[in-house]
């Protein structure tokens, strides 16, 4: 798989009633251009408290240029921090909207858009599925192979559109993957899977388990001016 796209995902640990101000302090940053180019934003979202934990946000970030794009926000934001005053003034405002966070590192696979195939095929919506599963080592690569070819089709049928599907890397045994969809379409798959009206869904779940040891989804809104959003959620 040549030109796999890089991305850096954020999970952040918001105080209080901070998740709005933080996605508008994001979106901010990434609108000013604040990380010299090195970044481009893919999404900001806060994570339903009903399905996972709170309060908390998500941000996705496609490196530009790729690994040459990588080196360059390396270098930017921790070998010369503070030699950038403008991310300093950034850092300073949004410690009092979070605690801390969790970033990892990805590199997209086959059948995982850009930034730019997203734009450009108008991937929109007001619900996004965010799955964060750990595999057996070293079988990434296969599972995020067999969700593009037997689980992708699935989904497509119930209003789900790919966003990514992404090797976590720094780590073998970890993957994520990201659809948008709309309240209507997440109940029409969740009942068809409890009810059994669907053995596809039942299918994939056993055969999922050939290569996961535990997966994990949560649902994810987005903020209402970012690139992917349907429309005013929140």
């Amino acid at each position: 798989m040549p030109d796999r796209a890089v991305y850096l995902h954020e999970y952040i640990d918001i105080v209080g009633e901070g998740a709005m101000p933080y996605m508008e302090h994001t979106a901010r940053l990434a609108a000013d251009d604040a990380s010299g180019g090195t970044l481009a934003l893919v999404g900001t979202w806060y994570t339903m408290g009903s399905t996972g934990r709170w309060p908390q946000v998500v941000n996705l970030w496609e490196s530009v240029g790729g690994w040459d794009g990588w080196r360059r926000l390396m270098e930017r934001t921790n070998l010369r921090r503070t030699k950038t005053p403008e991310l300093e003034e950034w850092w300073r405002q949004a410690l009092a909207m979070r605690t801390g966070g969790f970033d990892r590192l990805l590199a997209g696979v086959r059948g995982s858009p850009t930034l730019v195939e997203l734009e450009r095929d108008g991937v929109r919506g007001s619900v996004f599925v965010h799955e964060l599963s750990r595999c057996r080592a070293g079988a990434a690569l296969d599972y995020l192979g067999a969700v593009q070819d037997e689980w992708s089709p699935v989904l497509a049928d119930y209003g789900h559109v790919v966003v990514g599907l992404y090797e976590v890397l720094l780590t073998d045994r970890e993957v994520l993957t990201i659809w948008a969809t709309d309240p209507a379409s997440h109940c029409a798959l969740q009942r068809a899977g409890v009810e059994g009206a669907d053995d596809r869904i039942t299918r994939w779940r056993v055969r999922a388990r050939e290569f996961l040891s535990d997966w994990r989804e949560e649902l994810m809104t987005p903020h209402p001016a970012s690139a992917l959003s349907a429309g005013d959620s929140l």
